[in-house]
């Protein structure tokens, strides 16, 4: 058996997303141990990103049971054209949805979680290429989020966001990743702007082009992609 790895073609000037384990799509997937993290927001963001540099078609999947993922995808239904995929299901749907998503020609899927702990995030964790874990930097909930990235790094390769912090205290995505083994991702900071895009269907490089939040968001998805590539 061959050990090349086969690359999708990127955008010009960039190597393309190594096929992943869902049968040659790529899956990153949110995950964090409580509510209030931020992964529905950044996974939006980041799939639109993804489109915008040239790494799409991207699908956005919500096992979150609350579904906010995908009520921002059909928001944008009839108005912006990315993501291109978009589907809700419980976890043990995940296998065939992400299946029906990959035959309809997704290249990357982004996937939201509810919070839970390694055990209950388990079952998506082993289809994801990488996980996502978002956090303040506050110490508590770092040591909560470094817990279940040392957990979930075995499945699968485990990268941390600083997210949203409007304070320069606590502990950066380097102290994250070597509490809990991964990569340091990057830092986003808070804005208001996030909000607003997401209660309108849109990400900040969208509605708030050319702002801190949109140039952080382009940093994030440049830093991730690096990740994916280099394996």
């Amino acid at each position: 058996m061959s050990n090349v790895t086969p690359f999708r073609r990127g955008a010009a000037g960039q190597p393309g997303l190594a096929a992943g384990r869902a049968g040659g799509m790529t899956v990153v997937m949110l995950a964090s141990p409580n509510n209030g993290a931020g992964r529905t927001m950044l996974a939006a963001h980041i799939a639109v990103q993804a489109e915008q540099t040239g790494d799409g078609p991207v699908g956005v999947l919500d096992i979150d049971p609350k579904g906010d993922l995908f009520q921002w995808w059909n928001r944008r239904q009839g108005k912006m054209d990315a993501p291109a995929y978009g589907a809700h299901c419980d976890i043990d749907g995940l296998p065939v949805t992400l299946a029906g998503m990959r035959a309809a020609g997704a290249r990357l899927c982004i996937v939201d979680t509810g919070a839970g702990d390694a055990e209950a995030l388990a079952p998506a964790a082993e289809i994801a290429d990488m996980i996502v874990i978002p956090c303040d930097g506050d110490a508590g909930a770092a040591g909560e989020a470094a817990a279940l990235g040392r957990a979930l790094s075995k499945q699968a390769t485990v990268a941390y966001v600083i997210n949203c912090r409007a304070y320069s205290g606590g502990e950066d995505g380097n102290a994250l990743a070597a509490m809990g083994g991964g990569w340091p991702a990057g830092t986003v900071q808070q804005a208001n702007a996030y909000a607003i895009a997401m209660t309108a269907g849109r990400t900040v490089t969208e509605s708030h082009a050319g702002t801190t939040a949109a140039q952080d968001i382009a940093e994030l998805w440049r830093n991730l992609r690096g990740i994916l590539v280099a394996g």
